[in-house]
């Protein structure tokens, strides 16, 4: 249990310092991990039960959330949200497994899925960071690549 609150906590604090210092896709990505986080928070859990089968009540709020990062991933103009959406995609990929696999053992679910969030956090950490980067060098950054208005 007290993985999950130092997850919370490093989750916490990397999207505040992405609220408070990273571009439009930095926030954009803070705001979209908080609230997938806080809506998996009010799932009920019941140990005995909790991912013995495909969780979907998780697993429609993990595409949603792999909505959200495609969304931002094509409109940024960082090459870092295609990871995230690329690490989010074999998370995804955990609930397929365990569709097939009846046998998998349910630790092991819960757990797999749970690994690729520390990344995630990472790469919006160091996004946030090279974004700060660049700002201080060219003095701006550019947030968007909008391809339809050819504007950026």
């Amino acid at each position: 249990m007290t993985h999950i609150y130092v997850f919370n906590l490093l989750q916490g604090l990397v999207c505040l310092y992405a609220l408070a210092l990273g571009g439009w896709p930095e926030r954009s990505i803070a705001i979209i991990l908080l609230a997938a986080s806080v809506a998996t928070l009010l799932l009920p859990f019941d140990p005995a039960t909790s991912f013995r089968s495909v969780e979907k009540l998780e697993l429609i709020i993990d595409l949603g959330l792999m909505g959200g990062l495609i969304v931002v991933a094509l409109l940024a103009n960082r090459f870092w949200p295609l990871w995230l959406a690329a690490l989010h995609l074999l998370a995804i990929g955990i609930h397929g497994v365990r569709g097939f696999d009846t046998a998998m053992v349910p630790w092991m679910y819960a757990a797999a899925g749970g690994k690729l969030a520390y990344p995630m956090i990472g790469l919006l950490a160091a996004g946030v960071l090279r974004h700060r980067m660049r700002v201080a060098r060219y003095g701006r950054d550019p947030d968007w690549t909008l391809p339809w208005r050819g504007v950026r």
